[in-house]
């Protein structure tokens, strides 16, 4: 093998260690993407971070039990564009939101769309253009 092959050669290498765990975050393999649940609950953090920001919720169930949900979405980049404070939603504020839930069924799920205030009011949100539409998930 030459010197420019095995060049080429470890430089292909190196472009793919890059590329192949970006491409794995990014999936949505986990999640049902198939089903939504709107949950109504009660914030108890928000935390903006990179890769994705989250939201802890307490929603209560039929039976008047309290389940802790973790919710993904956004970047924190573009939530900052949009807009968005760390104390955007504080805990206490009572919020309804769209999920997809995890496949295994825990307490957790990325944010479909849109977040409002229990009332009915709009929690500032709002994604880029092409990530408007029925099914589409907030993961910029």
């Amino acid at each position: 093998m030459s010197n420019s092959a095995a060049a080429r050669a470890c430089l292909l290498l190196l472009t793919l260690g890059f590329v192949l765990p970006a491409c794995a975050h990014h999936g949505n393999a986990i999640y049902d993407m198939k089903h939504t649940v709107t949950l109504t609950g009660t914030v108890t953090q928000l935390q903006l971070a990179n890769p994705h920001s989250s939201i802890g919720l307490d929603v209560k169930d039929d039976g008047g039990n309290v389940q802790h949900w973790v919710l993904e979405f956004g970047v924190l980049r573009e939530l900052k564009a949009q807009g968005w404070k760390d104390d955007t939603l504080k805990p206490g504020d009572a919020i309804k939101v769209p999920v997809h839930p995890k496949k295994d069924g825990t307490h957790e799920g990325i944010v479909v769309k849109t977040i409002s205030y229990a009332d009915g009011r709009p929690v500032p949100l709002s994604p880029p253009p092409d990530q408007q539409g029925p099914v589409h998930v907030i993961h910029w």
